[in-house]
């Protein structure tokens, strides 16, 4: 260990990992980079986001049979949301880092640099990429600034070092090309994992999240939208890109409140099954509504609406509602295998079943990343059962990411009854996400039914003849597009 005085304010600093070169004050936020057996200081850090992360400087862990310690963080944001990487330090020296994004981690290590990799700017999502003889899929590219930083680090920070950065995926692995010192970009390889199967010790209690950040993790705070006047509930620091219901101006949740970052015209109110704010209890958690979106196939103008729902423990879910149909919905932390028309993650296979553009029509609520109305996704689907065990596997594709989540159908009385909903809303003409642009099956039996009733009716009116045919004829279509919107509501 390396201890020397900061030489702005005297405080003890002390670097634990050989490989260190940089610390933050605790005391004053000066920088300082380690010249031989001295400190020297090269400016100051900005004040750190205090977000909901449980992790902190000081946290303990296990990763295969490895003890490690949390030493250093930086907080990194671009226009989509902040983020936390946490440079971890293990018993045997080695070191890594422990990324935290919207409540799922990775951690991955340095592997030196990394020659003959497409640049940066070729990198898109979705693309495939050969890493050291393996084909990896890119899955996120984008340019980060740092905001702040404490602890010890391996590298010099401030506010002007910027991170040019793209992580790609093959099942849980992750590797992470770095360009933030130039071409070659640095290499960094690791796995998708879940806090709790680190065996965490030290992690900021839930008491301490609320007196740091102002709040409960997890709660909503009400505040005036600043162009309006209408009451806007947020989750603050966590999901505090806003936008506010009534007048559908874009806000950000700030120390001093909520401020207008763009003021929109549109003063559309619309009816949503479930409201923000609203909260029912699943999968042994209770879930809280903290934002809404309207979604449709870029050619259809038919909508169908996508809720978030936050967790302080298990983080973020959706309910998407379509057609009468309800989906529960989780983002993976893991890139399926995709092979021809088939794809495969978790054991199990899934078959292609559409694909379509989507574009965002309505928003409303607060975020973990700033959503936009016009906002362009391609959307693939892969099914796997049929009715109440269908499950949809999705890959959404913009210009920055690509998301993969898994979709079960949930049934809507236990859905509703779990969110304190009587009963499920009437099927509207909204299609179905799982469905994509194509018209339903049943829609196509209903028009069909239809038809043949209004030709079969001049027969049984009018005809001499036998009317049995006919009439048979006649009760199925005008039975069949009844059972079939029961059986939708049902």
């Amino acid at each position: 260990m390396f201890t020397a005085e900061c030489p702005s304010c005297g405080a003890k600093v002390s670097l634990r990992a050989s490989a260190s070169t940089t610390a933050v004050c605790a005391f004053c936020k000066s920088t300082l980079v380690r010249r031989a057996d001295a400190l020297e200081r090269i400016g100051v850090q900005g004040e750190l986001l205090e977000d909901y992360a449980r992790v902190q400087i000081g946290t303990g862990g296990t990763h295969e049979g490895r003890g490690f310690s949390v030493v250093g963080r930086i907080q990194l944001r671009d226009e989509s949301g902040a983020w936390n990487e946490w440079y971890v330090l293990f018993e045997d020296g080695s070191t890594g880092w422990l990324s935290e994004a919207s409540g799922q981690y990775a951690l991955t290590f340095d592997r030196g640099k990394a020659p003959g990799v497409a640049t940066f700017e070729a990198l898109a999502p979705g693309r495939p990429v050969t890493i050291e003889g393996e084909r990896w899929s890119v899955t996120d590219r984008r340019t980060a600034r740092c905001t702040a930083a404490e602890g010890e680090l391996p590298f010099p920070v401030d506010s002007r070092w910027e991170a040019r950065v793209a992580d790609l995926r093959r099942d849980d692995r992750l590797v992470t090309l770095d360009w933030s010192d130039g071409d070659p970009p640095t290499l960094y390889v690791g796995r998708a994992v879940a806090l709790e199967a680190l065996a965490p010790t030290l992690l900021r209690s839930l008491a301490v999240v609320e007196e740091t950040a102002g709040a409960l993790e997890g709660g909503l705070q009400s505040l005036a939208c600043p162009s309006c006047g209408a009451p806007v509930r947020y989750v603050p620091k966590l999901a505090a890109n806003v936008t506010c219901r009534q007048c559908k101006s874009e806000l950000s949740g700030r120390s001093e409140g909520l401020v207008l970052e763009v003021e929109r015209a549109d003063r559309a109110e619309r009816p949503t099954w479930l409201a923000l704010g609203d909260a029912g209890e699943r999968d042994g958690e209770r879930w809280t509504v903290i934002g809404i979106l309207a979604r449709r196939a870029a050619e259809d103008p038919q909508e169908w609406t996508e809720y978030l729902l936050y967790s302080p423990k298990a983080g973020f879910r959706w309910i998407v509602h379509a057609s009468g149909r309800f989906q529960w919905v989780e983002v993976l932390n893991e890139a399926p295998e995709v092979a021809g028309a088939g794809a495969r993650v978790r054991g199990e296979s899934y078959t292609r079943n559409d694909a379509y553009d989507s574009i965002t029509t309505w928003v409303a609520g607060s975020f973990n990343w700033r959503p936009k109305v016009g906002d362009r996704a391609h959307v693939t689907e892969f099914v796997r059962g049929s009715g109440d065990g269908r499950r949809t596997l999705t890959l959404e594709r913009s210009d920055t990411e690509a998301t993969w989540s898994l979709a079960v159908d949930a049934p809507a009385g236990p859905l509703g009854a779990a969110f304190g909903k009587a009963a499920a809303p009437k099927a509207t003409a909204a299609v179905a996400a799982t469905d994509g642009p194509k018209r339903s099956v049943r829609d196509l039996a209903v028009i069909f039914t239809i038809v043949l009733g209004v030709l079969s009716l001049p027969a049984l009116l009018f005809s001499d003849d036998d009317l049995i045919g006919p009439a048979i004829v006649a009760v199925i279509a005008l039975w069949a597009p009844l059972r079939l919107e029961r059986d939708e509501d049902d």
